[in-house]
């Protein structure tokens, strides 16, 4: 009844009416129980609570008896003139409050938890967490479907796609098939290929010494002035520029919220001259700009000028390359191939990164001389390193444009095609082997109910438990990570103690100059961090193998063709903060008694001038550091489980149907099968997309780099 309702002229008071109506709620509650109890079947509760001994007519006719309850509830509120009121608690927040309820539950069941309990052993403390993992994750997917609601729309997501591209027929027929059977265990698979399909990005990284002409070049080539040329940029903070509608600027910082900024204040955060040792603790920088070079997915990031960054070896340089798809190394006309150049070349291609070298400045040099420097410079990186890469001369002056030109049009576009049809082949690879996955979770369905050898149930139980102790050291891998992130930035003082031991050890040899010592602790801080970071990069990337090898594992076991691919974990390891001190100054004296008391004294004397010359600076720019690392550690994991969990999900739920027995309807069985013809056709009409043949998945109307 609305407002508008007369109440009678002698009535209840306002307290009567709201106890009236009170009464009425709850009188409605408890009949929403008895409906539970009745429905508990169709509920199928894992742990039920009652043996069911109502038969379905039965079951009817108390359900009319209810309605019936309820409109006299109704009837006996309007003929008071009660008003009811409007529910004002949305369903999606009860259930997301429900979901968080029991997160916390699961939470509760990890071994820092269940030790209250007594003691674990260390198998049954990763078994824990794979559990507690399992379920958090189920919970997980089903809250944010609830909360992102229409972007976690695959079907709206594939009619997007599909405006642009004909060859994602079979992934519609397979969302359509898994959401009228409810195949939740898809939903991850085709959000990952579909995040694959919409992702046309081809990222350029330019790499060069300072001065080289990285920021003259990328303003020359995206027609803009807003890369400031001719300033130091900051150390180990690469600035990418992507495509916009208008010019911006965002700038992340390790102790602050990132902040939207205008591209005129670049230079305010980029540069040493206005961030010096990079006090305001930058972490990331992201200009966009509406230039015509950028458009299809096209980014260039300019990285700080080579130095430092890769004299400590191969692997720190490889830990701090971006995610990249093309490296360009700059090098000045008027200087020569330096090892700093040759050490990146060599990084790049053993991260299988396609490289170009440009000889920047080419206009001071008349042709002839481009010729022979062009010649040298590909001579001397195949006698060095005994590669092939392009080699181009390049100049930012407007009469000498036509150099620059010819190689984005002759190196850039072409790589750009290649990537996108090397990544179109890939997403077909993944959709066929996904058919095959629904295929064969369909015919699980099917089959249901009948037996399966011992052999293959060992197989399928085994698959479970890999997964579960899997996720259990996901878990586990984290915490590790993070203590040892806390026991590096613990143990920095050790490597100030070594370095006073060989000041000590080289004044009994030699005299040395008042500025030595400020080279060695800073080569000495900087190798101990770097050391520690290698550690961690490898723990990381030992795992990431690890997870591989065993998601292989249960496909085999579970004779599953969706496995990962060969580089599909190794490649999140990347983008690792590089280290490089802030400035400091420091002035050792050497103990008076040293010779008297011994090296161990003096060394200690010398290990607390340093920490207390280092200055607050220097220890904040450390733990800002240590701080980057640990976010990005904690990234890598993240992207780690989300890609382990796409595969994973689908295993589990393969192996429940095999394991699970209990037969299906003879109707649920007809639409099963049905469901395998219309698969059938499809997989027959999209023949290409098993083999990887065909045309681009990514989109063939996708404007070309061609025509910028």
């Amino acid at each position: 009844m609305d407002s508008g309702s007369q109440r009678p002229v002698e009535s209840l008071n306002e307290f009567q009416a709201n106890r009236l109506r009170i009464t009425c709620q709850y009188i409605d509650k408890l009949l929403g129980d008895v409906e539970g109890v009745l429905n508990m079947t169709a509920a199928k509760a894992a742990f039920p609570r009652y043996s069911y001994d109502i038969p379905p007519a039965q079951r009817r006719t108390i359900e009319d008896y209810i309605g019936r309850v309820r409109a006299q509830l109704l009837r006996v509120l309007d003929g008071q003139g009660i008003s009811r009121h409007k529910p004002s608690i949305p369903a999606s927040r009860a259930v997301h409050v429900t979901l968080g309820a029991i997160d916390i539950a699961v939470e509760e069941l990890k071994p820092q938890y269940m030790q209250g309990y007594g003691e674990l052993p260390e198998s049954v403390a990763t078994e824990l967490n794979g559990i507690a993992g399992e379920l958090h994750g189920l919970v997980l997917r089903v809250d944010r479907y609830l909360c992102n609601g229409v972007g976690e729309d695959l079907k709206a997501r594939l009619a997007r796609l599909e405006r642009d591209s004909n060859d994602l027929q079979l992934l519609r027929m397979i969302e359509e098939t898994f959401r009228e059977r409810g195949l939740v265990e898809f939903r991850s698979p085709i959000a990952a290929i579909l995040d694959r399909a919409e992702d046309k990005s081809f990222e350029i990284a330019v790499f060069g010494r300072v001065s080289s002409g990285k920021s003259s070049l990328l303003n020359e080539i995206l027609e803009t002035d807003i890369l400031p040329v001719g300033v130091t940029p900051i150390t180990a903070v690469p600035t990418r520029i992507a495509h916009g509608v208008e010019p911006s600027l965002t700038v992340w910082f390790a102790d602050a919220p990132s902040r939207n900024l205008g591209v005129n204040q670049l230079a305010e955060f980029a540069t040493e001259q206005q961030n010096k040792g990079n006090v305001k603790h930058v972490t990331r920088i992201v200009v966009t700009l509406p230039s015509s070079r950028l458009r299809g997915g096209v980014a260039f990031v300019d990285t700080p000028g080579l130095g430092s960054l890769a004299t400590s070896g191969a692997a720190e340089t490889l830990a701090y390359l971006p995610k990249c798809d093309l490296g360009v190394v700059l090098i000045d006309a008027g200087s020569t191939l330096t090892a700093d150049d040759l050490q990146t070349i060599l990084t790049l291609q053993e991260a299988a990164i396609p490289v170009n070298v440009l000889i920047s400045k080419a206009d001071l040099l008349i042709p002839a001389d481009r010729l022979r420097i062009v010649d040298y410079v590909k001579q001397q990186i195949a006698s060095e390193s005994n590669l092939d890469v392009p080699v181009h001369p390049i100049s930012v002056v407007s009469s000498c444009r036509e150099m620059l030109d010819e190689w984005f049009q002759n190196q850039i576009v072409p790589l750009y095609d290649q990537s996108q049809e090397l990544r179109a082949a890939s997403l077909r690879r993944k959709i066929g082997a996904l058919h095959e996955s629904v295929t064969a979770a369909l015919q699980a369905r099917v089959r249901r109910g009948e037996q399966i050898s011992a052999k293959s149930e060992d197989q399928v139980r085994a698959a479970e438990a890999l997964l579960r102790r899997t996720t259990g050291q996901i878990e586990e891998m984290r915490s590790l990570c993070e203590r040892a992130i806390d026991g590096a930035a613990a143990s920095v003082q050790g490597a100030i103690d070594e370095v006073s031991v060989e000041l000590v050890n080289s004044w009994s040899k030699s005299s040395r100059s008042a500025t030595e010592p400020v080279q060695l602790v800073r080569e000495s801080i900087t190798q101990f961090v770097q050391l520690q970071m290698g550690k961690l990069r490898t723990e990381l990337s030992t795992f990431a193998a690890q997870l591989r090898h065993d998601l292989r594992q249960c496909a085999t076991d579970l004779g599953l063709p969706d496995s990962p691919g060969e580089d599909e974990f190794q490649s999140v390891i990347r983008g690792m903060p590089a280290y490089e001190p802030a400035p400091f100054s420091i002035v050792i004296s050497r103990p008076v008694f040293a010779g008297l008391l011994g090296c161990r004294f003096a060394a200690r004397h010398v290990a607390r001038q340093i920490s207390r010359q280092l200055g607050d600076s220097f220890l904040a720019s450390l733990d800002a550091h240590w701080k980057l690392v640990r976010e990005w550690s904690g990234s890598v994991m993240g992207q780690l489980k989300q890609r382990f969990e796409t595969y994973a999900e689908n295993y589990r739920a393969q192996a429940e149907q095999a394991l699970g027995g209990g037969e299906i309807s003879s109707d649920e069985q007809s639409r099963f099968k049905e469901s395998l013809a219309q698969l059938s056709q499809g997989d027959a009409g999209n023949e290409s997309v098993r083999n990887g043949e065909g045309g681009s998945i990514l989109g063939a109307r996708e404007p070309s780099p061609k025509t910028m």
